[in-house]
């Protein structure tokens, strides 16, 4: 496994940042065996932010140490999957519906332009930055919220979601599929109705879910 450091950020976060990234990139599967030593060798760096790094990453469920093992890609079941899309089907539109009162004009150019950049990116088949924008769109809603654990649990939700798309199998016509789903949404949106927009979020999440269920790499419990 080849990485490379930033400079911007300290060691520690930046070593979380590198094996964050080889984690959603799905460069690093889950199962795989994470060893600090090697880890911390091919950084050029000692163990002790390679230790901390990985400490955090458990934390946010991205990494679980094991007995006699160490530092693992933490495994995703059939089940996990399903709890967290059934949270996501209760709060993501509720997030959505809430964002109304934030629907004016300027927002609603910041949607279409969402949309512009994600269908230029497909067209340039720009996958990974595609996946990056993909994100950017879902927390713009949460923004307009301007509420404080609409925040934490957004985000919160938003990484284990990454986490599960690092699973799923992003076809070029899942990549279609997703951005017509978006403008369907943000259609729904800037017109006002709210029917449309929370049955459009609820489909969204829905693809979704089936998508990362046909993974290979998933538990079958």
């Amino acid at each position: 496994m080849e990485l490379a450091l930033t400079e911007h950020l300290n060691l520690s976060e930046r070593v979380f940042k590198l094996v964050e990234k080889a984690v959603l990139k799905g460069t690093i599967k889950p199962g795989d065996r994470i060893i600090e030593s090697d880890l911390a060798k091919s950084l050029g760096t000692s163990k002790s932010p390679v230790r901390e790094a990985l400490k955090r990453l458990e934390g946010e469920g991205v990494v679980q140490l094991v007995p006699r093992k160490g530092y693992v890609v933490r495994k995703i079941s059939n089940k996990s999957v399903n709890d967290l899309c059934d949270i996501m089907m209760i709060i993501e539109p509720a997030i959505t519906r809430m964002s109304f009162r934030k629907r004016n004009e300027s927002n609603a150019r910041d949607l279409d332009a969402f949309i512009l950049k994600m269908k230029n990116l497909l067209d340039a088949k720009n996958y990974e930055e595609y996946l990056v924008l993909n994100d950017h769109f879902h927390m713009y809603f949460y923004s307009l919220v301007e509420n404080e654990w609409v925040a934490r649990i957004s985000q919160m939700l938003r990484r284990q979601a990454e986490i599960l798309r690092s699973l799923s199998l992003y076809t070029k016509d899942r990549f279609s599929r997703s951005i017509e789903e978006h403008r369907t949404i943000v259609g729904a949106w800037k017109s006002g109705n709210e029917e449309v927009l929370i049955q459009s979020v609820i489909n969204h999440i829905a693809l979704f879910k089936e998508n990362i269920l046909k993974s290979e790499y998933l538990q079958n419990k």
